[in-house]
């Protein structure tokens, strides 16, 4: 009970400080990736809905989460990974407002853990930079989306120094450029159960839909526990991402979804976004 109410306490006194520094009233665009893990990370400006708002209306709006089972010449389970997509129009009170395409791959083929507790995890991650074209039912495609990716090497090694009073974790990443701004598409067929990312100087990737959904439907991306049924961010949402503070690619609890600022773990930036968009 004391270990819980210390980490809740921690959390909160973490939240009130990066609240204080970056303020709730974001505007502007999505972070680019660091290349390294910072204690104090400085926060990129990101949109918020505003209380009073009308929330975006999303028209055709699809998802799509896969799980990745080759890479090349590789196979399950030596390669592992998944695939995370959204794409709609945008329109506020009915206006069309703007496109909103978001496409994230993770995949890796490497963990390495020593016999002293240090472990070493490479992966790597391709991020929709822009997409030029998306499409449902196009060319015998359930769903298709080209565009240009980058595509990233990311290195994490964990080192764990055990005392009799307690654990302390020490963590350093690194982050590889491998693939900057080239063509690249994702091909959804097999009635939503497959798909394939091809991008340029990559080996193809190969998966499996686990989940899909299509509908027009009102739309919040902040709502994160109740995505796509709910456009209200409560703090229900706080919570679940504040429980996933300091997940990274290979952790349960990390989800590319709630990474706002794309530096591949779930820091204080994106619980303040959360936080930013809360609704009374």
């Amino acid at each position: 009970m004391k270990a819980m109410i210390k980490k809740k306490t921690m959390i909160a006194a973490i939240l009130l400080t990066a609240i204080a520094l970056i303020g709730l009233s974001f505007t502007g665009a999505l972070a680019s990736t660091s290349s390294a893990v910072s204690p104090t990370p400085t926060c990129s400006p990101v949109p918020t809905v505003p209380p009073t708002a009308i929330i975006p209306v999303r028209s055709n709006w699809v998802r799509i989460d896969g799980n990745i089972t080759s890479w090349g010449t590789q196979v399950a389970p030596e390669v592992k990974g998944t695939l995370s997509v959204m794409a709609a129009t945008t329109s506020i009170d009915g206006v069309p407002a703007a496109w909103i395409d978001q496409a994230n791959a993770i995949w890796t083929n490497t963990t390495k853990i020593s016999s002293d507790g240090t472990t070493t995890y490479s992966y790597y991650a391709a991020r929709l930079v822009k997409a030029s074209f998306t499409a449902i039912d196009f060319q015998g495609n359930n769903f298709y989306l080209n565009g240009t990716w980058n595509v990233n090497n990311i290195t994490i090694t964990r080192t764990v120094t055990k005392t009799d009073d307690s654990i302390n974790i020490q963590s350093n990443t690194q982050i590889t450029r491998l693939e900057t701004k080239v063509a690249g598409e994702l091909n959804v067929t097999g009635d939503w159960t497959q798909f394939t990312l091809s991008i340029k100087g990559i080996p193809l990737l190969d998966g499996t839909v686990r989940r899909s959904i299509e509908r027009v439907t009102m739309f919040n991306r902040f709502d994160i526990v109740n995505a796509g049924t709910d456009s209200t961010v409560t703090q229900a949402d706080l919570t679940t991402i504040e429980n996933s503070y300091g997940a990274v690619p290979g952790m349960s609890n990390y989800d590319a979804n709630m990474d706002f600022q794309g530096t591949y773990q779930i820091d204080i930036c994106d619980i303040a976004t959360i936080a930013a968009n809360v609704q009374p």
